[in-house]
């Protein structure tokens, strides 16, 4: 993993205030952006774009700033667009590929002929793990399931798929990738972060972002957006929406360092917060949306809202008493597009939001020249996606585009499966005489899809293209073994004495266990145990006495209340398309695991916040008894075992010195890795660093570097691994210090994977 910062002459001073003014540049330049592969860009205006904001009137420019769901265009689309002229569009009517490109294109002619200066709108959607609001797309596993394959490359591949069907069907933006954190599972988002570690985050965003925006014919196939800009993921209560309270340490060490490299990655959008953090909602803060995101972060690009978000701000955070305060509030604040996509708010609708924004402009509260700069960023964003050029969708490749990367779906699948705990039962072996497969999510396509497929919170008659665990192991089996399937019910079990004696009459069992798909404030809980009606399933098997495994199909961690009765145990994520077919893989042999899990698993919601990266807590000597609440987990942060055994050896990392100055060195950490086992295997080698002592406490480990090696039975490699002390970096001085970034001399605990032996790295 090669990292290389900005330096204090890429540095746009006219977009970098706050660093100027506190004397912040050099070193704290470089460590704000430690987790890019690229310099800054500056931003450049082109001609195109000043002579458009210069010659359009303000009706333009704020139907420019507009964005609505094009169901809202009605039966008289010239005279909708017409009125509004908005800047974009999302969502068309119709999940048929080929039927939206031609959708699209007559949508686009209709609005170019409607607009004085011929902009097309631009066309955007939350397609999040494949083209996911399509029938036929090709679903990959959501974001939790990537990071649990700790390689970034199918985040960009993934991602590179995804814009070539989102480019065909005339949508070249796409509100993803999430750059929040994972860091509390009650929260009903969770499932659409890569990890809870920033460092492992940053990386898997920043392919996501070069992924989507790819080159195509001289422009970038299609816009990514980083989202949520910031500390969304960290809501006090673990509800969706709701305030965040998060130190200025943890917002800066933890929470921008995935945007920040999205950022730098080239990322063209982003969209805010919906929630509020200390207090202020993110819509209306200044400070995030221009000192930090602007001038800290160096982000030139456009930045847009989330959904109603100004309305939230009066009947959700209660901020303001009116939409048209909060409109003011949001377009100072540097918001450049709203999204006011769908119809019934009275208060809030493309009318009213229009008429508030023209009204203040007119009495001097918003400036003239906010307008032209966030029209100059819409602008710029649809020239760099081409669409001065070429906007139109292609409707004889659409559907054909759409359902392809059927490997890559298999493979980013397959590599994320992690086998949390096993005592030999596994793999079973396919030669078997029967095998019952139950539980909620044998044969369900919609439980290992997620939210966010064919629908918001999930699939409904329309199904995409899938292979459910019962497929897969009909597959997986050998032409003489019976399968058998007793499902059962998310919160239901009416059949258990048919299950009883199918797994006794049976030779394996596999139990598809988990959640049901869910997205947003739908999918907090307050609990991470499995529902009832699943934990009397295991009880059930357990008393057959037949060998069985669970496999978990759930966007964060749950079920801590049945792995005492789980002989093995895999996580499979949200796997998508292929996922039945990974699953079958594992649990019969053919596939050894080798994901890892990218968050912490607890053993309940009262240890929450449980992370790898918390600041130290209570150290209890010999004799005392630790609190009932101690910070063990049920699983680690990088958890995750094989069918075969791995070994370590030499250690060692060079130089052991680096000076504190230079926060964009990097070292080499180096280990011998032999697979000991009699089973080719997957093996991620993370490098973790930690520092324990000292006036400024430090998170107890963070992740600095790291690697996935394939090595057959027997074969031996040496990993070499470039890691960065930049990661290391805190905010120096007392508890409400705002100062800028340091690496704080002093040594600090190299460690590798599962090896025993650490190194100390002396920063001087």
């Amino acid at each position: 993993m090669n990292n290389k910062t900005d330096t204090e002459e890429d540095v746009d001073p006219t977009r970098r205030r706050v660093l100027a003014a506190t004397g912040g540049m050099g070193l704290t330049t470089a460590l704000s952006g430690y987790l890019s592969l690229e310099s800054m860009r500056e931003k450049e205006t082109s001609e195109q774009v000043e002579k458009l904001v210069e010659d359009m009137s303000l009706a333009e420019k704020i139907g420019q700033m507009t964005q609505i769901s094009a169901g809202e265009v009605g039966d008289d689309p010239t005279s909708f667009l017409e009125t509004y002229q908005p800047g974009s569009l999302m969502y068309a009517t119709t999940d048929d590929p080929s039927q939206l490109a031609e959708d699209v294109n007559e949508l686009l002619d209709t609005a170019i002929a409607t607009q004085a200066h011929d902009i097309p709108p631009v066309f955007g959607i939350d397609a999040v793990h494949g083209n996911n609001n399509l029938d036929g797309a090709t679903i990959f596993p959501h974001n939790n399931g990537l990071g649990a394959t700790w390689s970034e490359e199918y985040a960009r591949r993934t991602a590179e798929h995804t814009a070539s069907t989102l480019r065909a069907t005339g949508y070249p933006w796409t509100f993803s990738p999430v750059a929040d954190i994972q860091r509390d599972p009650r929260w009903g988002r969770f499932w659409e972060g890569f990890s809870e570690d920033p460092y492992l985050c940053a990386q898997m965003v920043a392919e996501k972002v070069r992924g989507y925006e790819t080159s195509d014919s001289g422009h970038k196939c299609a816009g990514a957006t980083l989202k949520h800009f910031a500390g969304y993921s960290e809501p006090r209560n673990g509800n969706d929406r709701t305030p965040a309270l998060i130190p200025y340490r943890t917002f800066r060490n933890i929470h921008l360092p995935p945007f920040h490299a999205g950022i730098s990655a080239g990322a063209e959008t982003v969209m805010v917060n919906s929630g509020s953090v200390n207090g202020v909602p993110a819509h209306a803060s200044e400070e995030l949306l221009e000192d930090v995101l602007r001038d800290r972060l160096g982000f030139e690009g456009m930045v847009v809202s989330d959904w109603h978000d100004f309305y939230r701000m009066v009947e959700v955070h209660e901020f303001v008493t009116d939409v048209k305060d909060a409109v003011r509030l949001g377009i100072n604040a540097g918001i450049d597009m709203y999204m006011v996509p769908a119809a019934g708010l009275e208060t809030d609708s493309v009318t009213t939001f229009q008429q508030h924004l023209r009204e203040l402009v007119e009495a001097g509260a918003v400036p003239t020249e906010r307008i032209d700069d966030a029209v100059s960023n819409i602008l710029a964003f649809k020239e760099t996606l081409g669409l001065f050029d070429d906007p139109y969708a292609d409707p004889e490749t659409a559907a054909e585009v759409v359902g392809g990367a059927r490997d890559l779906a298999y493979d980013s699948a397959a590599d994320s499966m992690t086998l949390l705990q096993n005592d030999g039962t596994l793999p079973f072996d396919p030669d078997v005489d029967t095998v019952l497969v139950t539980g909620p999510s044998g044969d369900s396509v919609a439980n290992m899809m997620g939210g966010w497929t064919l629908g918001w919170q999930g699939v409904g008659e329309t199904l995409p293209p899938a292979i459910t665990p019962l497929e897969g192991i009909r597959e997986a089996v050998s032409d003489s073994t019976t399968v058998v399937h007793e499902p059962t019910g998310i919160d239901e079990f009416e059949n258990e004495d048919a299950v009883h004696e199918a797994a006794s009459d049976a030779d394996a069992v596999v139990a598809v266990l988990g959640e049901g798909p869910y997205a947003e404030e739908h999918g907090d809980t307050d609990t991470l145990a499995l529902p009832a009606a699943q934990q009397r399933l295991v009880r059930t098997l357990a008393d057959a006495g037949t060998p069985y495994a669970g496999v978990f199909f759930a966007g964060r961690p749950r079920g801590n209340d049945v792995f005492d009765r789980l002989p093995a145990a895999v996580m499979g994520y949200l796997p998508g398309t292929e996922g039945g077919s990974a699953v079958a893989d594992v649990v019969f042999g053919e596939l050894n695991p080798g994901g890892r899990l990218p968050f912490t698993w607890p053993t309940g919601t009262g240890q929450l916040l449980n992370v790898h990266n918390a600041y130290p807590t209570p150290i209890f000597g010999s004799g005392e008894e630790p609190p009932s609440s101690s910070q063990e987990p049920l699983f680690p942060f990088g958890h995750g075992l094989s069918y075969t055994e791995f070994e370590y050896d030499d250690v060692s990392i060079a130089p052991a010195t680096v000076p504190q100055n230079a926060a964009s060195d990097q070292f080499t950490v180096s280990v011998k890795v032999r697979n000991t086992g009699d089973r080719p295997g997957d093996h991620v080698v993370p490098v973790f660093a930690e520092r324990r002592h000292g006036a400024i406490p430090s998170p107890m480990r963070e992740v600095i570097g790291y690697d996935r090696v394939s090595l057959d039975s027997g074969e031996s490699t040496r990993v070499r691994i470039k890691a960065s002390i930049a990661p290391l970096a805190t905010v120096p001085g007392d508890m409400f210090s705002q100062e800028e970034l340091q690496v704080l001399p002093g040594e600090y605990r190299i460690t590798m994977g599962d090896a025993e032996s650490d190194q100390i790295l002396t920063i001087k």
